[in-house]
């Protein structure tokens, strides 16, 4: 059995990280999978290993052009599928638009499918994020399997299509074993606050910058915001914190290498997740492992990921302020939650999420 990947869409941190890890972790014994055929950008593919059984196809185009990406996806991969004779393809950027085997598709991202949230944007985004929907539901109502990450991913996406009839799994994401917890206790002399993820108004930054601002009085604290960012949501989010005049304890770090989160995170004391609009949370596993406790907006992803290990705030300045008091204040109840983050996040490894998904593929293209 031969299985293409198209990981042409690919462009965020978290889904490459995804790629990489369920490729690299994968065990061809005592399967029917001959070979991997996967097609992406080189940053998609530069981390995963060299092997004969990996083809790696570079389609650099892709990376820079949405039309390209359109014409080679609609023209270009049925062709490539006949040609290397593969058994089923997997999706990982939720588009595909010509049928040609067994497709299995990842749902991956939600945004487009929170109505509250699209309604946070401008009418060129909300338009954009409504067609993108319309693209997502064609994609995985046509396709033979999809995997969820997410208990909630899957009851979100329901709402919009028809599960009948189609082959679905839930597997979530692992943590990487570089993340590794370093003991430590809060220096309340300086608090150093670390939010990883983009740039960008579901993320909700600003809400975590109003609620610094209101703490500087109390406590010496710093924020770090780690992620990627587009010229005009880091130029709205640098205005407000000169506005604030904090720009002593705001740092905008920008995208940062993998490998180097785990020093990130253990240089740092409390996590912020303030994200709405996830189908998983990757971050808060990372963090976990780390041993840093979890600020998190309370809803159900936020929920079913980070359960009895989690700190949780309504989505509103004044409560992120508050339980980030509370928890700089009340060092026992902090070692505790660090305690059941550690095992909760012992139980995600990425071992058993490439496992489940080539099982998946498996026996759809069997």
């Amino acid at each position: 059995m031969i299985i293409g990947i198209d990981a042409t869409n690919i462009k965020s941190d978290g889904g490459v990280v995804h790629l990489f890890e369920i490729v690299n972790n994968f065990d061809f014994k005592n399967t029917k999978i001959k070979k991997l055929i996967i097609w992406g950008n080189s940053n998609s593919l530069k981390y995963i290993k060299n092997t004969s059984k990996i083809e790696k196809i570079k389609i650099d185009k892709l990376s820079s052009s949405t039309i390209y990406i359109f014409f080679w996806q609609m023209f270009f991969l049925p062709r490539e599928i006949k040609k290397k004779k593969c058994n089923i393809l997997f999706i990982l950027g939720g588009i595909f638009f010509r049928k040609s085997v067994t497709t299995v598709s990842i749902f991956q991202n939600i945004l487009p499918f929170l109505d509250d949230e699209v309604r946070r944007y401008n009418v060129f985004n909300r338009i954009k994020l409504l067609i993108q929907k319309k693209i997502y539901i064609n994609t995985y109502s046509r396709s033979d399997g999809l995997i969820f990450l997410s208990k909630y991913s899957r009851t979100i996406l329901n709402k919009n299509i028809n599960f009948y009839k189609k082959q679905t799994s839930i597997i979530p994401h692992g943590v990487s074993d570089i993340f590794k917890y370093k003991k430590k206790r809060i220096n309340k002399k300086h608090i150093k606050l670390i939010y990883v993820s983009k740039i960008d108004i579901y993320k909700n930054q600003l809400k975590v910058i109003h609620a610094l601002k209101k703490l500087i009085n109390q406590f010496k604290i710093t924020l770090s915001l780690v992620g990627a960012y587009d010229k005009k949501n880091k130029k709205n989010l640098l205005n407000k914190i000169t506005e604030m005049k904090i720009n002593q304890n705001v740092k905008i770090l920008g995208r940062v290498n993998y490998t180097k989160l785990p020093m990130l995170y253990n240089s740092h004391d409390i996590k912020i997740y303030a994200s709405k609009s996830e189908t998983f949370g990757m971050t808060m596993l990372e963090a976990m492992k780390c041993g840093l406790p979890i600020l998190a907006i309370k809803n159900k992803i936020s929920s079913e990921i980070l359960s009895s290990a989690g700190f949780f705030c309504k989505n509103n300045v004044y409560d992120i302020k508050s339980n980030l008091s509370y928890m700089i204040n009340n060092q026992n109840i902090l070692a505790r939650k660090i305690k059941n983050g550690l095992k909760i996040s012992a139980k995600y490894k990425w071992k058993n999420t490439s496992k489940k998904t080539f099982e998946f593929l498996e026996m759809l293209g069997s």
